[in-house]
């Protein structure tokens, strides 16, 4: 687990880290590249990046590879260690304006950890916090419907204004096949449903308690109506 440093850990009080909080099918992906493009921010995506380290087949992490791939939530502590090393990474470089993350924190114990991390690295105020709420119903109907392209996992939800783009069965981005993600099966998606429910949302009654102004916004809206809310509160969310 990397413990903060105060002595060595780089401060980067110039660079932003936005929160964007969500259950499943609430787009809290796509807003996070809509905001990568808008504000010049690194989208880090754990889903991704997690199924990135587990297609390695490493067998020390054998044991969260199977608790990803049931629909559970992976262990709080390989999570939170792989996120803030990458995350310190990807904070060091020149060029970035700071991260967006669309998948952590999942639990109280990454939030307990990551917060302090973050608030050391780009001081509390240039932390951001956004929650994406919508009903279990649409988010069932949304997930269960949803299809990804084959070579990037980019998500083509099950709205109308994607639906040609469904139809054609070609990702827009980058050319390949659509397929539908592995484990969007009714069970799976119901076991994350209530993992949401029972580890996430505590998540942010802890930010609350931290002081955070979070943000929630209608997910139930359009894509682009989501996004005018987010810019909306963006520069006066703390």
């Amino acid at each position: 687990m990397i413990e903060l440093n105060n002595k060595n850990m780089q401060k980067y009080s110039n660079k932003k880290v936005v929160f964007i909080i969500g259950t499943l099918g609430s787009g809290k992906g796509t807003q996070a590249e809509k905001l990568e493009e808008t504000l010049g921010l690194r989208h880090f995506d754990t889903g991704p990046f997690l199924k990135e380290l587990f297609a390695s087949n490493d067998p020390s992490i054998e044991k969260e590879k199977t608790e990803y791939e049931s629909g559970k939530l992976v262990s709080p502590e390989f999570v939170t260690k792989k996120v803030l090393e990458k995350s310190e990474e990807l904070l060091a470089g020149n060029n970035l304006k700071g991260l967006i993350f669309s998948g952590s924190p999942r639990t109280l114990f990454e939030a307990e950890r990551e917060l302090p991390f973050f608030e050391e690295m780009v001081e509390k105020e240039n932390i951001k916090v956004f929650y994406i709420n919508l009903s279990e119903q649409v988010s069932m109907s949304r997930s269960f419907g949803r299809l990804i392209c084959e070579k990037n996992s980019h998500s083509i939800p099950n709205l109308p204004e994607f639906q040609k783009i469904r139809d054609a069965g070609v990702c827009p981005e980058d050319g390949s096949k659509l397929i539908k993600k592995d484990l969007d099966t009714p069970e799976i998606l119901k076991e994350r449903l209530k993992e949401f429910n029972n580890r996430t949302i505590p998540v942010l009654d802890f930010m609350k308690e931290r002081d955070y102004k979070v943000i929630e916004i209608n997910g139930e809206q359009s894509i682009e109506k989501v996004t005018e809310d987010i810019l909306k509160n963006f520069n006066d969310s703390n």
